[in-house]
């Protein structure tokens, strides 16, 4: 199967809850799949979730409170192989609910990331690199 970073290898999850995303987008950066927890923080609340899916531009945020386009949020991830968390602010780009059952809803959130944190930038492309190197 090719990988987004133009490797052709099986896209079962790497340690560390990670795997390259596949098919066929037109993106600006390369993207890839994970597993990885995240506090949102609005203007309004502290919201926990877990990213699906992250690139240098943005992420894919799965969680049950709608962050909402409210104004900038202020994002913690924890990536497993590190220790600190990365830290980023960004904005709301679109949300998705879904019901799953007696009036839960779950929300899916993209987020396109404005600055980061730190050397946030840095570690997030290193280990994006890392993982696509894993895959090849």
């Amino acid at each position: 199967m090719t990988h987004l970073c133009g490797c052709e290898t099986d896209p079962s999850p790497q340690e560390g809850g990670t795997h390259v995303s596949v098919g066929t987008e037109r993106r600006r950066h390369l993207r890839i799949a994970v597993n990885w927890p995240v506090i949102v923080v609005t203007p309004q609340l502290y919201i926990g979730g877990e990213a699906v899916n992250i690139s240098i531009g943005g992420a894919n945020i799965r969680c049950t409170t709608d962050p909402e386009r409210t104004g900038p949020l202020r994002m913690a991830f924890k990536i497993p192989i590190r220790e600190e968390f990365l830290q980023v602010t960004g904005v709301v780009a679109w949300t998705k609910s879904f019901e799953q059952m007696d009036d839960f809803y779950s929300w899916e959130t993209g987020v396109r990331f404005t600055s980061f944190i730190g050397d946030s930038r840095k570690h997030l492309f290193e280990v994006i690199s890392n993982i696509c190197d894993q895959s090849k």
